[in-house]
C-alpha cells in the first residue's frame, strides 16, 4: 500500500492497495463473474448528477460479508496514514460505459465516500477521472486497477464522462457512515 497524494483529513490516494493475489481474484470476480447483475442509476439518483451524460452508471449492491470486502473494509479501518473509526460500510459496484459520468457533488450523507479502482488496464482517453476541488487543492486521480480514493464528506468531486473504452470503467463504491 503506497500513499500517492493527500490532503491531510480530507483525500487520501494510494496505489497497490491490496496484496495482489487479492487484487486479482477481486478482478476476477468483478469482470469474468456471470452472477454480477447490474442495474441503471437513471430513475434512483438526482437528475443533477447525470444532467449531459447520454448514458447511465450501471450499479448493484454488494454483500458486505464477502470475504474479499471484509479484508477491503479491515484495510481501510486500520491504515497507517487515516483510520476510519465507523463500522458501517456499504459497497456497491459501479460500471461505467461509454456516455456515463457523474457531475459535481459532495456526498455529504456520508461520512466518507471511498473508490476502490478495479480496471487493471485503462487509457486517459477513455475518461472516467475523479476531478475534485478544495480550498488548498484542485486536481484529478486518474484510474489505475487496485488503487483507493478515500474522500471525507464533504468534498466536491465528479467522474469525468467515459468515452468509449474497450472494457467498462468498474469501481467498488464504499459509503461509510453512522447510518449507511
Amino acid at each position: 500500500m503506497n500513499l500517492v497524494y493527500s490532503i491531510p483529513d480530507k483525500l487520501y490516494y494510494f496505489e497497490n492497495f491490496l496484496d495482489y493475489p487479492t487484487y486479482k481474484k477481486l478482478h476476477y470476480d468483478v469482470f469474468k463473474s456471470n452472477l454480477i447483475s447490474l442495474k441503471s442509476v437513471k430513475k434512483d439518483w438526482d437528475k443533477k448528477l447525470t444532467y449531459g451524460h447520454y448514458n447511465f452508471t450501471q450499479k448493484t449492491d454488494l454483500d458486505k460479508n464477502n470475504p474479499l470486502l471484509i479484508k477491503l473494509k479491515i484495510l481501510i479501518k486500520t491504515n497507517r496514514f487515516h483510520k476510519i473509526n465507523y463500522n458501517n460500510f456499504n459497497f456497491v459496484l459501479h460500471s461505467m460505459e461509454d456516455g456515463a459520468g457523474i457531475n459535481w457533488h459532495d456526498d455529504n450523507s456520508h461520512e466518507y465516500g471511498i473508490t476502490y479502482y478495479i480496471n487493471r488496464r485503462w487509457n486517459s482517453k477513455f475518461g472516467g477521472e475523479l476531478l475534485f476541488t478544495h480550498e488548498t487543492a484542485n486536481g484529478f486521480v486518474p484510474l489505475t486497477g487496485n488503487s483507493l480514493l478515500v474522500i471525507k464528506a464533504p468534498l466536491l468531486h465528479k467522474v469525468v464522462t467515459v468515452t468509449k473504452p474497450i472494457v467498462p470503467r468498474k469501481t467498488i463504491q464504499i459509503f461509510v457512515g453512522k447510518d449507511v
